[in-house]
């Protein structure tokens, strides 16, 4: 049997192998009681961490839970759309999205749910209550919940609908708009052309342009921050991608025609923007696009492919290295800062008097980030010293961006032509 399908498979058929993988499992637990004690995850977990310990660090096997979470994360998932908090010890809606069967239900943040499908949530991790708010689309479930001081319980009966979650959210400080993400689903760029269309009408004709806010975004999909990006570029390079298969290398560029590209721009990145969020930050960098302000971005210059697993788990192969639009690889490096505030030592003030002096630019050391070995760590880690990673999110970030769009020539200023794409072009 086992021989039968191996014959079967081709060697660039990974779907095909990772089902004889599981098969083979299943079969040995089948015959061994030492196996079946351990539990079917726990074996397919030492195997498959065995099996791909040689690879880079973000190829993995996620397990049926993690899995899930990573499914609901980029697909979405049945539920009734909203955000839980149990660190009080009861459980207190902490948002709800509008639009979703939770908001057209009443339910409002700050309600304490009490119980779910008849059953009382005390003792509930946030686990066990995001497990049973959420199920197939279209089945009712009764929420039972306590609203303030009143004496008596609520329950809502509602019907579970697709939930995507939400991973773009804006607000206004004056004239700039300031738009969050915190991911890359399959609804981002969608959402992100939608949230741009709405703060230029409530904005008006006087905004001064936009701060895209990447920090702490771990990323996401591909195609998605290549969308992003297209939504604020008319045209030039997005991203390039190698690999040793001849289908994980290509060339992405940005067409016209998107309502991002008319407004002055101005990206967040910190230590925590990562993948896709670093994808869009050097594509808008280097397309002399946006002044990105903050600390070096995470590093993780890879691209990988998901293959689904008969036991629900995933297996997650790095498929691809990305390259940015002036050619270097950001695996290890990041994104540097056009305007570095790691440590937030140097006054704003300081800051845009280099702007203006034209001395914000250090090309030498802007030339050394763009060639720099990436066979030598040690040299890697030297050079992310010079703006040094960081995970803060500091208000001080947001303010310079404000001001460098509050003067239009300031903040072209400090768009001006970087050392090595200067010197390609």
């Amino acid at each position: 049997m086992r021989r039968s399908i191996a014959s079967r498979s081709r060697r660039d058929d990974p779907r095909a192998w990772a089902r004889i993988t599981v098969a083979a499992i299943d079969a040995a637990r089948t015959r061994s009681p030492a196996l079946r004690e351990r539990g079917a995850e726990a074996i397919y977990q030492i195997f498959f961490d065995a099996a791909l310990k040689r690879f880079d660090a973000f190829t993995r096997y996620n397990g049926q839970d993690s899995a899930r979470d990573a499914r609901a994360q980029r697909d979405g998932f049945g539920g009734i759309g909203i955000t839980i908090d149990t660190s009080s010890g009861d459980v207190r809606v902490a948002s709800v999205m509008p639009e979703t069967p939770a908001a057209r239900g009443g339910i409002k943040v700050d309600d304490r749910i009490t119980g779910i499908a008849g059953g009382s949530t005390a003792g509930m991790t946030a686990r066990d209550v995001v497990r049973r708010l959420r199920g197939p689309v279209g089945d009712a479930i009764a929420v039972e919940l306590r609203r303030g001081d009143e004496p008596a319980l609520r329950t809502v009966t509602l019907v579970r609908a697709h939930i995507m979650p939400q991973t773009v959210t804006w607000r206004r400080e004056g004239d700039v708009a300031i738009i969050r993400l915190t991911g890359f689903n399959h609804r981002t760029a969608e959402t992100l052309v939608e949230t741009l269309a709405e703060a230029e009408r409530t904005v008006g004709p006087g905004i001064a342009g936009i701060v895209l806010d990447l920090r702490g975004n771990l990323g996401g999909l591909l195609d998605q921050s290549i969308a992003v990006a297209d939504a604020f570029l008319a045209d030039g390079t997005i991203v390039s991608t190698r690999g040793r298969h001849r289908a994980a290398s290509g060339l992405s560029t940005a067409r016209p025609g998107d309502p991002g590209e008319r407004l002055p721009l101005v990206v967040l990145v910190n230590g925590g923007s990562a993948s896709a969020s670093e994808i869009v930050a050097a594509a808008l960098q280097d397309n002399h696009r946006a002044v990105v302000i903050g600390s070096a971005s995470f590093g993780k210059g890879s691209v990988q492919t998901v293959i689904a697993l008969p036991n629900e788990g995933e297996l997650v192969l790095t498929w691809a290295r990305f390259l940015a639009p002036s050619g270097y690889p950001l695996a290890d490096l990041g994104v540097r800062p056009t305007l570095c505030t790691s440590g937030g030592l140097e006054p704003q003030a300081a800051i845009l008097a280099r702007v203006r002096a034209g001395t914000a630019h250090d090309e030498a050391l802007i030339r050394r980030w763009h060639d720099a070995d990436h066979d030598d760590l040690d040299g890697l880690k030297s050079l992310r010293a010079t703006c040094p990673p960081e995970t803060a999110e500091r208000d001080a970030d947001v303010a310079l961006a404000r001001a460098l769009l509050a003067d239009r020539a300031l903040h072209a200023a400090a768009l001006q032509p970087r050392g090595p794409l200067a010197a390609a072009e």
